[in-house]
């Protein structure tokens, strides 16, 4: 197998891209509940359509923000990094 280094700036941009993206993801999420709430006190008549949006939404930043949660540096070349390699005649 090869052994793949993993290039620090690449994994940082990679790292912050994700977190540009999940912060991206909740600025459009409170930008369609703030439209809905707006939509619910004006009386639109596709308020229902837009709760439903903003609860999937909302879902989905969950669903996000579990996955992130678990942490970035769980990628298996940064994980096989860190863990020291057995020497197996030293047995």
């Amino acid at each position: 197998m090869l052994k793949k280094k993993i290039n620090k700036a690449v994994l940082k941009a990679f790292i912050q891209r994700r977190k540009i993206n999940a912060l991206g993801l909740i600025v459009i999420t409170a930008a369609s509940a703030i439209f809905t709430l707006l939509g619910a006190l004006t009386g639109f008549a596709r308020t229902d359509i837009l709760a439903i949006i903003t609860v999937l939404m909302i879902l989905l930043c969950l669903l996000q923000m579990m996955k992130n949660g678990r942490g970035f540096r769980t990628l298996r070349s940064y994980k096989a990094m860190r863990k020291k390699k057995r020497d197996p005649q030293a047995d």
